[in-house]
């Protein structure tokens, strides 16, 4: 039998892949224009200058949504891609006065105490294994003001399938260190009910399932 394919870097694999992300992205996700509408709905509508975190931010997908709802949000988005972060500067080049570009990884980057009104992740954490997540999860939930909300908006799979990807990564990365960190580009994706009990486990007190549609949850978790 073959040897699976060595897994590329994270920020390998989306830099090849950020011209053509959008295009993915619209033709993978199932419902797409609702999908990013329901991660928006869940910010209040205000035109305060609201302080948002965008771990895993990419090109910025969901900030048309909300900023419709938030215009005079302030964002900081983190991803380990330059080749993203220089689309997302493209597509909002009018907005950058309200934007804050980190280029690195969310699993080391500080994020901060009581800093946002809202955290958000989109279709980023199926590529963590379980402990990580719980420790990112930690982290996010001590980044949010009192009230804050963690809107996480990812793959979910059935449990079985969930098994199955669990043998995958074992078997991608027997001979690759540091995998778990978020380093390399393999899927880990989790049923929803793990994805629920994680986000409890870490200290949020209420996750609510915001949206769902074949395959695709958005949460909203609170503190």
């Amino acid at each position: 039998m073959d040897k699976p394919k060595p897994p590329e870097r994270m920020a390998d694999f989306f830099d090849a892949r950020s011209d053509g992300y959008d295009e993915h992205m619209r033709s993978s996700v199932s419902d797409f224009d609702t999908f990013y509408q329901s991660i928006a709905r869940i910010v209040s509508p205000t035109d305060q200058p609201v302080k948002i975190l965008d771990i895993g931010c990419g090109t910025g997908l969901e900030l048309d949504a909300i900023f419709k709802r938030a215009p005079q949000a302030r964002i900081t988005a983190i991803d380990l891609s330059r080749g993203m972060l220089r689309e997302l500067r493209t597509r909002f080049s009018e907005r950058l006065d309200q934007i804050t570009l980190v280029t690195g990884s969310y699993l080391h980057i500080p994020l901060g105490e009581a800093v946002y009104e809202y955290a958000v992740s989109v279709m980023t954490l199926h590529h963590l294994l379980p402990r990580t997540k719980h420790r990112l999860y930690r982290r996010v939930k001590e980044a949010l003001k009192p009230g804050g909300t963690f809107i996480h908006a990812d793959w979910v799979v059935s449990v079985s399938e969930e098994c199955r990807y669990r043998l995958h990564y074992r078997e991608m990365t027997r001979a690759t260190q540091s995998c778990e960190d978020g380093c390399y580009h393999i899927d880990m994706p989790l049923a929803a009910a793990s994805e629920k009990e994680l986000l409890l486990e870490a200290g949020f007190s209420s996750v609510e399932e915001a949206w769902r549609s074949e395959g695709t949850v958005v949460f909203a978790a609170r503190p």
